[in-house]
């Protein structure tokens, strides 16, 4: 069960809208001892699928073909042709969150199992990790650690970034799922990063992306290093911190980088 504030995340409206719909009977509630409202999950898959628009088609169907097959070769293969078809990682990295996002949606409606979407996933990550592992990396290549916040566990836009990362000339330290937060200072001593990438989902919540991003702040401030907030988490505008939604967005962010740091060492 689910709070009126998550199905309203999921279902895309206003939570006066679940609300609404609650009290007229097209969603059914329970009440906590609290008082508050306690959706089932598998209610909100009733309405979602009730309401499906017209099958995808094109480019995004073909994605999801490859990725449904669970075959890691078959996604690597189709990863380095749509790189090819692209002209870069980041607007390959962005076609594939799409599929991604709409295997999701169909889990959502039940038209999609659990063990087909974790198959989906997996071979992602691997045929991303494939990819990412035959692009060169100079010796003296800027290091950027990717993970999560600690407790989540999607780890799949970090796989795709660490392609985007290695296109454009950095050393990826990977770290993956939830690096603990009392850990976070001395993996700046550590392993001496020149950028922090830290991805959150929705699934973790708001409160505890918030904490976190208070102690990575601190740690960060005082090794004096950069973040990128990714994911589709709850994060903070705070100064240093580079808010990411899209590959491409990413993209651009470490061409600026790069070019103040040549502007640095150019000084």
């Amino acid at each position: 069960m689910v709070s009126a504030g998550e199905a309203a995340r999921r279902l895309g409206v206003a939570p006066a809208t679940v609300q609404r719909w609650v009290d007229s009977g097209v969603l059914h509630a329970e009440r906590t001892a609290g008082g508050h409202r306690r959706i089932y999950v598998t209610e909100l898959r009733r309405l979602i699928a009730a309401n499906r628009p017209v099958e995808v088609s094109g480019p995004l169907m073909d994605w999801l073909a490859v990725l449904m097959s669970g075959d890691p070769r078959k996604v690597k293969a189709a990863l380095v042709a749509a790189r090819q078809m692209s002209g870069s990682w980041a607007e390959t990295a962005d076609s594939v969150a799409s599929a991604i996002a709409e295997i999701g949606r169909r889990w959502e409606a039940g038209s999609c199992q659990v063990f087909e979407e974790h198959a989906a996933s997996e071979a992602l990550r691997r045929g991303a990790a494939i990819c990412a592992a035959e692009i060169p990396c100079p010796d003296d290549a800027p290091r950027v650690v990717l993970f999560t916040v600690d407790g989540e566990r999607h780890t799949l836009g970090l796989s795709l970034a660490e392609l985007v990362f290695a296109e454009a000339g950095w050393r990826v330290l990977w770290l993956g799922e939830g690096a603990p937060a009392d850990e976070l200072k001395a993996i700046v001593t550590q392993l001496k990063p020149d950028l922090i990438t830290v991805s959150a989902s929705s699934a973790s919540s708001p409160g505890a992306i918030a904490r976190y991003q208070e102690r990575l702040r601190r740690v960060a401030v005082r090794a004096r290093l950069p973040l990128v907030l990714a994911g589709s988490g709850l994060w903070t505008a705070a100064p240093r911190a580079h808010r990411i939604l899209t590959f491409c967005e990413l993209r651009s962010l470490l061409a600026r980088l790069r070019k103040r740091a040549r502007a640095r060492a150019a000084d």
